[in-house]
């Protein structure tokens, strides 16, 4: 079996770099978070900060950043290994978290934001309203769909909480009939 070079592996990676920025976008954060998350896809082995500068062709400052970030929302772990050195120096690595458990904690808090904003945001126009009845009641039946939607969501990122990705999709199949 042929070896993949960088090039043709690049290529295969865009796709997913591609979402990975797009996520990161969505997200508030900076493009760099989504390449340096795209680019440790589909690489069988941890990199190290110099070898993700390299690939990426961002300065190891804003790849130490980036990735500081990725690690503590939980998207990617950094490993240790000693690199033929004496024991006491070592190189740290890091590695997408592929850990579905370890992943849904990240996935759940962006949908709990938004949805969250979106709660606030309808308080705040219902207290806006107070004082304009006409408006008001053109507007409540809008409000009030928004709002079981927004209330129907919460209670379902709730469940998810409580259940393994596992014991959800064994519920939900188990009733699907």
């Amino acid at each position: 079996m042929r070896n993949v070079n960088d090039e043709e592996k690049l290529a295969l990676k865009k796709p997913i770099i591609d979402a990975c920025v797009k996520s990161a976008q969505k997200n508030g954060w900076r493009d760099a978070m989504g390449i340096l998350r795209g680019t440790l896809f589909l690489e069988s082995e941890p990199m190290s900060l110099d070898t993700l500068a390299e690939k990426t062709g961002y300065s190891k400052t804003t790849v130490r950043s980036n990735i500081g970030y990725l690690e503590n929302l939980g998207m990617v772990r950094r490993v240790v290994d000693p690199v033929g050195r004496p024991r006491r120096y070592k190189q740290h690595r890091y590695a997408l978290e592929k850990d579905t458990e370890a992943m849904r904690p990240v996935v759940l808090s962006a949908a709990k934001v938004e949805i969250h904003s979106f709660l606030q945001a309808l308080n705040q126009i219902e207290k806006d309203l107070e004082g304009h009845k006409e408006v008001a009641e053109e507007m409540s039946a809008i409000l009030l769909k928004t709002r079981q939607f927004y209330e129907e969501m919460d209670r379902i990122l709730h469940l998810m909480d409580r259940y393994t990705l596992k014991e959800l999709i064994e519920l939900l199949e188990k009733n699907k009939k």
